[in-house]
């Protein structure tokens, strides 16, 4: 995989709206590239996977009240 990859493509393999990306790139949580002079923007996969918190789903308590069944 390439390391730099742009957003509609990272957005499409990871499942994700590209709207997600665009709005951390926004609030600079990952960083925008132009490479080689495309209009594109470009960002750093492994800069997004090691963006990406993962959650603790041990410790976290779903409540089932909060929920229509």
């Amino acid at each position: 995989m390439s390391r730099f990859q742009t957003i509609q493509k990272v957005a499409e393999d990871m499942g994700i709206d590209s709207s997600y990306l665009r709005t951390m790139i926004k609030n600079k949580d990952l960083a925008a590239h132009k490479i080689n002079g495309y209009k594109r923007i470009y960002i750093d996969v492994e800069e997004f996977n090691n963006s990406i918190k993962p959650i603790n789903s041990i410790s976290d308590e779903i409540d089932l009240d909060k929920f229509l069944i």
